[in-house]
């Protein structure tokens, strides 16, 4: 997750909020959501690792993951491709959460955690060989948003050959104005083909296209609904309580009136 802490475009037990952040820091919902879940989207890790096999990355590569939240995605590439992963979350629960799952999986010398955003990292990195971004915010900085513009800025980092896996909401029919403009405060999105009609307007291949299934949704929706339900059963008088069940009160209406409108697409672009 980039850019924003109270972020509605993607809706973990409590064993950050008990601890001097939240004396410095409100609890927020993606805080307790995202906690059981290994990809903070409604993807399964096994679409995701398969996906990113596609690229035929050599030992050693060079991957750049884009709002790494807890960590989970980019542990898995460094472990699955014996990738050198540069990890980079802005926010600071999340990325001590990140921190702690990198050390408990001994990948202290192969990930590199950076506390930024992805635009300064960026500008500071040789090229990468994979830049994965799925469901983030602005994830060329810059305040792009315009999916071919940010392909484009993104493939400037790129490697010759290299790819960029990215994941996002997309619509699957035009929908309703209100919903539009509830799901896209945190993002931009288009339909599954103009994803990656953008994609071949930056320059890049299209090498895959996939479509997240009936499971990935429920156990995305589940794993965040039985998180919050929990953490609000054991912390009914927590300052932050009412916030969070407001949070998830809107984000659960949101997604089941989208349910006919929503869908998530997992790409893998490569650059010529």
């Amino acid at each position: 997750m980039q850019q924003e802490l109270y972020n509605v475009k993607f809706f973990f037990k409590d064993r950050f909020l008990d601890t001097p952040y939240a004396s410095v820091m409100r609890t927020a919902f993606h805080h307790i959501a995202y906690l059981p879940l290994t990809v903070c989207n409604a993807l399964s890790m096994e679409r995701l690792e398969t996906t990113a096999r596609r690229a035929d990355l050599p030992a050693g590569a060079a991957v750049l993951d884009i709002g790494c939240a807890y960590g989970e995605v980019s542990i898995r590439l460094a472990q699955a491709l014996d990738a050198r992963v540069v990890a980079v979350e802005r926010d600071p629960v999340m990325a001590d959460g990140a921190q702690e799952r990198i050390a408990a999986a001994g990948l202290e010398d192969r990930i590199d955690l950076k506390r930024d955003l992805s635009g300064p990292v960026l500008a500071a990195a040789p090229p990468f060989d994979m830049i994965v971004a799925i469901g983030s915010t602005e994830p060329a900085g810059g305040g792009l948003r315009e999916p071919a513009e940010v392909f484009a800025a993104l493939a400037e980092h790129l490697s010759p050959g290299g790819a960029l896996l990215w994941g996002d909401l997309f619509w699957k029919e035009e929908p309703p104005a209100p919903l539009r403009q509830i799901v896209e405060t945190g993002g931009y999105y288009v339909s599954h083909e103009e994803w990656q009609a953008a994609a071949r307007q930056a320059g890049l291949q299209v090498v895959s296209a996939e479509i997240a299934d009936h499971d990935e949704w429920t156990a995305y929706r589940t794993g965040m609904e039985t998180a919050i339900a929990d953490w609000l059963d054991t912390h009914p008088d927590h300052p932050d309580a009412p916030s969070v069940a407001a949070t998830a009160h809107r984000i659960k209406m949101m997604l089941d009136f989208g349910a006919d409108y929503l869908g998530f697409g997992l790409y893998l672009f490569r650059k010529s």
